[in-house]
């Protein structure tokens, strides 16, 4: 295929005429479905939801009748943000220039039907250039949780810890009016929430009231070292089946209080339901705490290092009118 970024010469480029760019519907799902078709792709498990959620377009460009590429959008930040997410191109079809005209197809919807929006923004899993606007990164760290009792565990865990003199913390759950006065507290936003964004499963938030009650409504386990002076706090998305058919359980994790940020980690994989089969545990940190949660989830708790897909999450954001496929 080539390196990224380089077109062989006799590459074929599609233009918008050969393509159907259209609205995704409920009937597409089977073929959709085989589109993400990766370990650990999230889309069939959101899918549905997506097509009834308000404020959200979902496009499929599809060849002679097949779904060769998906694009969706999500008006958020008071309708001043286009969220861009689950981009994703045929593996036989990339290079072609799929993914640029469904993105260019979906900003022109945008800038249609909601012609208030101002900004774009998007997670980059790759290298970037042409300056992009950065607001912050994450380092993913994956693991496997073997299929054990895992509350006993974490109890070892946290007894190890204490032993060793090493600070731990009782994180809280967060009920809706804790996520508001933590989310929204200036101090949380400029020192834990990287580029002062909340990140949910690829998905990038302004922490504002609107926004929370869009993430309110779903499926997510929210937690805290503490209600004040709050030094870490982390989303974790309810775990899904990936196509590989592997349990997939996504931990995004904000602070750089290793402490911290290890108690309120434990407190997310006790609020796992019980294991019958191994899971994928996807948990997103900070840099500079990457070496030393590596060394805690495999030396201090016996889990095992899982395929790295990519390293960093990169946030970026940017004017709508700006074109980055």
């Amino acid at each position: 295929m080539g390196r990224p970024g380089v077109r062989s010469c006799t590459t074929i480029q599609y233009s918008e005429s050969d393509l159907d760019l259209c609205l995704a519907t409920e009937k597409d799902f089977e073929q959709v479905q085989s589109l993400f078709n990766d370990e650990t792709d999230y889309m069939p498990s959101v899918y549905h939801s997506w097509l009834r959620e308000r404020n959200r377009v979902v496009i499929l460009a599809k060849l002679h009748g097949q779904v060769i590429s998906l694009n969706s959008v999500h008006i958020v930040d008071d309708g001043q943000t286009a969220l861009l997410e689950g981009a994703k191109v045929a593996a036989s079809e990339r290079g072609k220039g799929v993914g640029r005209l469904t993105f260019r197809h979906v900003i022109e919807l945008v800038r249609v039907r909601y012609p208030e929006v101002k900004k774009q923004r998007f997670i980059k899993e790759c290298k970037l250039d042409r300056g992009l606007c950065v607001l912050g990164t994450q380092f993913l760290i994956s693991l496997r949780v073997p299929s054990i009792n895992v509350p006993t565990l974490i109890s070892e865990v946290i007894s190890n810890m204490k032993k060793r003199g090493d600070e731990y913390y009782k994180p809280i759950p967060l009920q809706p009016d804790d996520v508001r006065s933590i989310f929204l507290n200036r101090t949380v936003i400029d020192t834990v929430l990287p580029g002062g964004r909340i990140i949910v499963n690829g998905s990038v938030f302004k922490p504002l009231e609107s926004n929370l009650d869009i993430l309110l409504k779903r499926d997510i386990v929210w937690r805290a070292d503490r209600k004040d002076n709050t030094r870490a706090v982390s989303l974790g998305t309810a775990p899904y089946r990936d196509p590989m058919g592997n349990r997939v359980f996504m931990i995004d994790m904000f602070g750089e209080d290793l402490s911290a940020v290890k108690s309120v980690f434990l407190s997310q994989l006790q609020s796992l339901p019980p294991l019958q089969d191994n899971v994928i545990c996807l948990l997103f940190v900070n840099p500079s705490l990457s070496p030393q949660m590596w060394e805690f989830c495999i030396n201090e708790m016996g889990l095992e290092k899982g395929k790295q897909y990519w390293n960093d999450e990169i946030i970026v954001e940017d004017d709508i009118s700006q074109n980055y496929v």
